[in-house]
């Protein structure tokens, strides 16, 4: 085979070129059908990458925004639960001051009523006191005579009995005939 062979052979292996001997513009590899499916799949796969790109640009901008939301929900549960651990820190020093003041309520009131017994004790004791120093006077004296009142003396006899009263003279000054105390 000589060198014209091959141009010939070359030649007739180029579409591109015209029957009257002209060359075609452009790219002569682009009027093969191999580079045609070549060129139609690259776009394909372009466009197709260009779709997923967007798609996943949405779905970026969706879990950004549901981030965004998820951070708002935990502030706003962090703060309502600080809130409702300040609220219990407050109603426990609440309670814990109200039981300190109940306690000073019941030792004073725990106070007076020891002062109060104390108190009746001894107005028990003195009205223990009082009896029995009554019955031992009831019980060394007895009823007079003369009336049906305790504790007479013969002095006033006179004034309670009906016998006419016997003169009585005090150191025996007045008469000779009167009873000397």
């Amino acid at each position: 085979m000589t060198f014209d062979d091959l141009k010939i052979k070359t030649m007739k292996d180029h579409p591109d070129e015209k029957s009257n001997g002209k060359k075609a513009k452009g790219l002569p590899f682009l009027y093969s059908p191999w580079w045609c499916l070549v060129a139609v799949t690259l776009g394909v796969l372009c466009l197709g990458s260009v779709v997923i790109i967007i798609k996943l640009g949405v779905e970026l901008s969706q879990v950004s925004d549901l981030l965004t939301q998820q951070q708002a929900n935990l502030t706003h549960q962090k703060n309502k639960l600080e809130g409702q651990i300040s609220a219990r820190q407050q109603a426990e020093e609440a309670s814990q001051e109200s039981q300190k003041e109940l306690k000073e309520i019941i030792e004073t009131l725990a106070q007076k009523l020891n002062e109060k017994s104390k108190e009746q004790m001894e107005l028990h004791q003195q009205n223990l006191n009082l009896q029995e120093t009554l019955k031992r006077v009831a019980n060394c004296s007895g009823l007079h005579r003369a009336s049906s009142f305790p504790f007479q003396f013969p002095i006033l006899d006179w004034a309670v009995s009906e016998e006419p009263p016997l003169p009585v003279a005090l150191g025996g000054r007045f008469s000779s005939d009167a009873l000397l105390i």
